[in-house]
């Protein structure tokens, strides 16, 4: 999950567990009768018939419910796309200067090239590689399987060599690089 929706939902979960305690709390004073004055009384039905006259009476009433009920319904659309979110870039920019003119290439060919490099290496059976940050702050997300019986301390002779030539291919000497590397059975 990305840092960016974990922080949504850390948010809108707080919003929404607060407005639940605030009308679990409401109901529960409510029903102990401690402030008649403010919320009514405990046995009255909280739509009583002052309630209904009031909606009957004004028609106004239903516009603002209806926009309450599109911006919350909209919100929770808005949650659902953020989880689908992987984080994952199509693309990597070489020129950071607009004025220069923008080189932008396809985050596969990166991806092909590193794992060409490495699937050529002894005991290296599969590599996965994902481009995430951002287009102008790539990081690469590199997953690696060696073969059965290949030692996991060599890799790193295989794996620093071709993450050095990819960084100058690319003239981006600052290429964050997140490696996970197992072991086969």
């Amino acid at each position: 999950m990305l840092r960016r929706t974990a922080h949504r939902n850390r948010t809108g979960l707080a919003i929404v567990g607060l407005i639940l305690f605030l009308g679990g709390a409401t109901a529960f004073v409510r029903g102990l009768g401690l402030w008649p004055g403010v919320l009514g009384t405990a046995g009255v039905p909280i739509t009583d018939r002052a309630t209904r006259t009031f909606v009957d009476g004004h028609v106004w009433f239903w516009a603002p419910l209806a926009a309450a009920a599109v911006v919350v319904g909209t919100l929770a659309l808005y949650w659902l796309i953020t989880q689908a979110a992987t984080g994952t870039r199509r693309a990597i920019r070489l020129e950071d200067d607009p004025r220069e003119g923008i080189t932008a290439l396809p985050a596969h060919v990166v991806g092909d090239a590193l794992r060409n490099d490495l699937l050529d290496s002894p005991g290296v059976r599969s590599v996965a590689v994902r481009l995430a940050g951002t287009p102008a702050r790539p990081c690469l997300l590199l997953t690696m399987t060696l073969e059965p019986g290949a030692a996991p301390a060599g890799i790193d002779d295989l794996l620093h060599p071709a993450l050095r030539r990819l960084r100058q291919s690319l003239q981006t000497p600052e290429l964050p690089a997140v490696v996970r590397i197992r072991t086969g059975r």
